[in-house]
């Protein structure tokens, strides 16, 4: 990863963490799982993650075609701009229907902003797909990320509702553990796909250390650390959630919310560094 693609690959991390958060909010939410303490809390968390990425995208992200070698298609920002903006705008809101505690507002400005963020990513992978295998390819993958960031982030916030409450139904925190399960999978799927799949363009950079992608240690890091040791840990996560070990869960799943970060930020020092969308 080089200098001038830290911009993207924090906006891309960024977005996805907001967005991701903003669904299983809303998802659980919807279903009457959660209680409004929950709710109020992702509200804010997805308000602050949006509003910074509103920032960058508009303070740090110019309207560029390439980035030290890594071409991108800049026709694609100021669509992403605007639907980044609509997510912004939607999470401020549902940050005011959530703290007046007005379900059917919060359910709303939930959902929209939802769509809102899944269409701010699909134009933030327009910038970044020209090297990569396909734009669909990429946007794939940046949905899967977005769900298990979003997932391992929510799961491990609910985790804590447990320890002042532990009358809480468990179902909930054994949905999220495999919801996030689910994400991981998909997400090792992918990175399947797009190993088999040649990209249209190797970027020309300094950050590619002159080998094979399959011989980049960081590519298996990448699989290792951010993909199958998350998804291992939760399945314990579940496990534990099971039997009411809601403190072991809950551990479990802090140390999976880092292994998923960590992933995730490897996986977009490849795609800059080599045009591959794992």
């Amino acid at each position: 990863m080089n200098a001038a693609s830290l911009p993207y690959t924090l906006e891309l991390l960024l977005a996805e963490l907001a967005v991701g958060t903003l669904v299983a909010v809303t998802l659980f939410d919807a279903r009457g799982s959660v209680t409004w303490g929950y709710v109020k809390t992702g509200a804010v968390m997805v308000g602050a993650l949006a509003a910074l990425a509103l920032w960058i995208a508009l303070a740090a992200i110019a309207p560029e075609r390439e980035i030290e070698g890594y071409a991108l298609s800049s026709g694609w920002i100021a669509p992403f701009r605007a639907a980044l903006g609509a997510f912004a705008a939607l999470s401020a809101l549902h940050v005011y229907a959530s703290f007046t505690e007005r379900r059917r507002a919060s359910l709303w400005t939930g959902t929209l902003g939802s769509v809102a963020g899944a269409g701010a990513l699909a134009a933030l992978a327009g910038v970044v797909a020209p090297p990569a295998w396909s734009y669909a390819g990429v946007v794939a993958s940046t949905l899967a990320s977005a769900a298990a960031l979003g997932g391992a982030l929510a799961a491990m916030t609910w985790g804590h509702w447990y320890l002042t409450n532990a009358g809480l139904p468990k179902r909930p925190l054994e949905e999220m553990s495999l919801l996030l399960l689910a994400a991981l999978s998909v997400q090792l799927v992918l990175v399947a796909v797009a190993l088999a799949a040649p990209v249209r363009a190797v970027p020309f950079t300094d950050s590619a250390f002159g080998v094979d992608l399959e011989a980049n240690p960081a590519l298996w890091l990448r699989v290792a650390v951010g993909l199958i040791f998350p998804a291992l840990l939760s399945w314990f996560a579940w496990r534990a959630a099971t039997i009411r070990g809601m403190m072991s869960a809950t551990g479990l799943l802090y140390i999976a919310l880092g292994a998923v970060l960590a992933g995730a930020v490897l996986a977009r020092g490849l795609l800059f560094s080599t045009g591959a969308a794992v």
